[in-house]
């Protein structure tokens, strides 16, 4: 049976390997063509090996009676966010797991929302990263803070190079 594929091509289960080369086109490239980013519709603007910028224009699922992303929603993606600025952050071949997300929601997630994250710390294995989620009027309403575990997470075996 053949595997399915993303929108790109690409079979899900590859979309995660290190792109092919560490140049910021090229990470931005991979971080678009996640296929969980595009299912939540994230776009990365920025992505670093300390910080990462990504925008959701609108939410993919249907909004809250408010007019609000809803929260599992914004908590998904700051989980999705923090997976891949671990990964920019990781060894070749560590695939990032959560172990732990925390989030509070401050105000109504009013799209189009911006999610900024950055690395609180950590060491080889073991990130922390913080997403801090802002309205569109620039207000933040969620910041989200979580363990990452580069290698936690087991994938395809890496290609032969």
């Amino acid at each position: 049976m053949e595997p399915t594929m993303t929108h790109d091509g690409i079979a899900p289960d590859m979309a995660w390997l290190h792109p092919a080369s560490d140049a910021t086109a090229d990470w931005l490239a991979w971080a678009n063509a996640l296929p969980y980013c595009r299912d939540l519709g994230l776009a990365c603007v920025e992505l670093n090996t300390d910080s990462a910028t990504f925008r959701m224009e609108h939410s993919t699922l249907t909004p809250n009676p408010n007019g609000a992303v809803n929260g599992g929603t914004v908590a998904a993606a700051a989980d999705q966010i923090m997976g891949a600025l671990t990964m920019r952050q990781s060894d070749k071949g560590l695939l990032p797991a959560t172990g732990s997300l925390h989030i509070q929601f401050h105000l109504p997630a009013r799209a189009p929302l911006t999610f900024r994250a950055s690395v609180l710390g950590g060491g080889r294995r073991t990130k922390f990263v913080e997403v801090v989620v802002e309205d569109r009027n620039g207000n933040r309403c969620a910041t989200s803070q979580g363990t990452m575990i580069a290698g936690g997470s087991s994938g395809p075996p890496l290609p032969d190079t």
